[in-house]
């Protein structure tokens, strides 16, 4: 009989607060609760570790994201003997590991790799040549800032034992860069399993969800996230399904905004919920029929997962994320960066199916929605990092010796 393997004693380091609200955050913090139900140990350090006061400034606040791996590197340098791994978010850590006094497994894990958003951010000022520059000092400011982010992830990707992205585009961005040689891993983000079967049990039937045309979004009202591309979409949908209802979830803006950027006023169709809890989710999903996803950029798409997994097909453009977690029904959901027209299209396709027809396409999405499931990844997390640990010749603390399975933050 195989002796049991030790637990492995993680350090997860974000430069955000640690709240599910933030997608970045969420990542670690549903990673942590199945790792931790497994049986290692889990310590946090983020945002608000490093600077317990809270600040209204944005001046205040953006100077601490700039000086937060200072801080992280402080706690390691304390802490170091007390872990095995370091799970950080790429940039907060950019240090040598002899520096940091660290022995273990640095892990750079990537939300959305920063060379891909900085090729987003240099677009959009070309395609939407009227957004507000702000006045020169500002400007200035947020240049300076950004140059020295953009420094410290490149470091840290260069310090790190490991790479860890969420899908396969970053893997080859990064590994067309020759001088980059590190070793890496894909490993998507998931649902919990009691999250996924919520979503399946809540889901109202299929010629319901037809009947009332209920298209949904999920995501933070940006241009990232698509903003400018909705006044197009709604109208083109309108055009050939008017009694067609738009819920836009999580915007993190008031509804008076979100309507003033699209043009319309209240008498449309168009509902707006700033924030909501988690564990409402499932209950308003839960009478959609279809979700459309016009994000130009993403990590991996976690608002994706969850309305296949609540049974919506969901139309995305092509970009990272979206197309690795949408090919199984990429001729259908799947549409051209920056295309509303053609997204609109395929929204009208969906609205038009039959039952029969419909109710396939639902289910095969849940079917995609299972395959990524929180339990599996991190499992499958850890063997891959109890491999690199081997190649680095560091042992865990044998099973039994760890003070106890502790989840902070």
């Amino acid at each position: 009989m195989e002796p049991l393997a030790a637990p492995l004693r993680i350090l997860a380091i974000v430069n955000l607060p640690w709240d599910p609200r933030l997608g970045a955050a969420r990542v670690w913090i549903e990673l942590a609760e199945e790792w931790v139900q497994a049986g290692h140990s889990v310590e946090t350090f983020c945002l608000t570790d490093a600077y317990p006061q809270q600040t209204s400034s944005r001046v205040r606040s953006t100077l601490r994201q700039a000086f937060f791996p200072w801080r992280a590197a402080a706690f390691v340098r304390r802490n170091a003997e007390r872990f095995d791994v370091i799970d950080c978010l790429i940039g907060t850590l950019p240090f040598t590991k002899r520096s940091l006094r660290f022995g273990g497994l640095l892990v750079a894990r990537s939300v959305g790799l920063y060379r891909l958003y900085e090729q987003f951010l240099q677009q959009s000022r070309k395609r939407w040549p009227d957004q507000p520059k702000g006045r020169w000092f500002g400007r200035l400011f947020h240049h300076v800032i950004h140059r020295h982010l953009w420094k410290n992830s490149e470091t840290s990707i260069r310090y790190c034992d490991l790479l860890n992205f969420p899908n396969e585009d970053e893997r080859r961005a990064i590994e067309q860069d020759g001088s980059i040689r590190k070793p890496m891993v894909v490993q998507p983000y998931g649902l919990s399993d009691r999250f996924c079967e919520a979503f399946g049990r809540t889901a109202a039937p299929a010629a319901q969800r037809l009947r009332g045309q209920k298209i949904c979004f999920i995501g933070m009202w940006s241009l990232r996230k698509g903003s400018r591309d909705w006044p197009k979409i709604m109208d083109a949908v309108w055009q050939h399904h008017p009694a067609a209802e738009f819920v836009l979830l999580g915007t993190m803006f008031r509804q008076e905004a979100v309507f003033s950027d699209l043009g319309f006023d209240k008498s449309r169709r168009v509902t707006c919920l700033a924030t909501f809890n988690s564990s409402d989710l499932p209950a308003l999903l839960a009478d959609g029929v279809v979700a459309l996803f016009p994000s130009y950029i993403e990590g991996f798409g976690l608002a994706v997962l969850e309305q296949l997994a609540a049974g919506l097909p969901t139309i995305a453009y092509s970009v990272p994320g979206p197309r690795q977690i949408l090919d199984p029904q990429r001729d259908l959901l799947l549409t051209p960066v920056g295309d509303p027209a053609a997204m609109a299209a395929r929204a009208c396709d969906i609205l038009a199916l039959p039952l029969p027809e419909y109710e396939r396409l639902s289910q095969a999405c849940m079917a995609i929605a299972r395959r990524y499931r929180w339990s599996e990844i991190a499992a499958e997390t850890i063997d891959q990092y109890r491999r690199a640990l081997d190649s680095l010749g560091h042992s865990p603390t044998p099973h039994g010796v760890t003070a106890g399975i502790q989840l902070t933050g």
